[in-house]
């Protein structure tokens, strides 16, 4: 039988009931251990468990709970063969992760993709950059780092919702940034080209999606070996609402204003010296200077399990 380690979001006010849910549904066909964590302690929990030689991890909640995960399971120049095996539940408000995967609460297809060892083997990317308090800090994601739009979204809302529910604030948040797009004076570089100037948005991509379903990054492959970068020069409001149904249904936007290229390591600075906020899935971690590499076939993770 195998071990498998549930960590669910206890943000989420319905944790203890889906615990519950949980222990129902896989308790019987696995040696099941279940924790609700709490914000900045999954990490550890994850950390535990692969050291503890767990065959995989059931990660409950949206996609900053994943990225927790994620960074107590991945380990560079350790052979992946011995880590534990990661599955999705989406149980958040965004799982622009599950989205991407295809991630879903089938049960009966997770437990026989965990018992058959049918995951595929995804690249991580890895991210340096500054905390709020200066510090030198870094962390891996599988799904999506930006600057720009996405963490304007996210500031706006968190103010938001100390006001109204999070889902409301998150919209509200989206179309405040959708009429007054930041606009952000930034230096690309990648180990094959230099890009320059004001800018709207620049993601640093190995999922399709972010922001609660758009699909900004459509070339986008877990196992490629490469990062995808999508930036957007300074858009006005009606050129940027004009492509935004091709954003939502993960289409290539054929504007002169978006960019789309792959590499395997950049960085991201700010030419006026200031310091701008970095989103990595779905939180807002640091500033910049950022500086993202590729680390191929570094995570084991379930796909298709809806």
């Amino acid at each position: 039988m195998k071990k498998v380690t549930a960590i669910i979001c206890g943000k989420n006010p319905n944790a203890e009931q889906m615990k519950e849910e949980i222990v129902r549904n896989f308790g019987s066909a696995f040696d099941l251990t279940c924790y609700i964590t709490q914000k900045g302690t999954a990490s550890a929990i994850a950390a535990q468990a692969a050291d503890n030689g767990v065959d995989a991890i059931l990660a409950v909640g949206g996609d900053g709970t994943i990225n927790e995960i994620v960074n107590g399971i991945v380990r560079e120049f350790v052979d992946i063969s011995i880590l534990p095996s990661l599955a999705l539940i989406p149980f958040g408000t965004g799982n622009d992760l599950a989205r991407t995967i295809n991630a879903g609460s089938n049960y009966a297809k997770i437990i026989e993709k965990i018992n058959n060892d049918d995951y595929i083997i995804s690249d991580v990317a890895s991210a340096a950059y500054k905390t709020h308090s200066g510090d030198d800090n870094s962390r891996y994601f599988v799904n999506i780092c930006d600057i720009g739009l996405g963490p304007s979204v996210i500031s706006k809302a968190e103010r938001l919702a100390k006001k109204m529910p999070g889902s409301l604030a998150y919209t509200l948040g989206a179309v405040a940034t959708m009429l007054f797009p930041p606009k952000i004076n930034i230096r690309l570089t990648t180990n094959d080209f230099t890009v320059e100037g004001p800018m709207s948005e620049i993601c640093v991509a190995n999922g399709k999606y972010f922001g609660g379903g758009y699909g900004i990054s459509p070339y986008s492959e877990f196992n490629d070996g490469l990062l995808d970068i999508v930036y957007i020069k300074k858009l006005s409001f009606l050129k940027f609402l004009a492509q935004l149904h091709k954003v939502r249904l993960c289409k290539f936007v054929y504007a002169d204003k978006i960019f789309y290229r792959k590499t395997t390591i950049c960085r991201i600075e700010s030419i006026d010296k200031n310091q701008i906020d970095i989103e990595i899935d779905g939180e807002l971690v640091g500033t910049t200077p950022l500086e993202v590499k590729i680390l191929s076939s570094s995570l084991k993770i379930f796909v298709d399990t809806k």
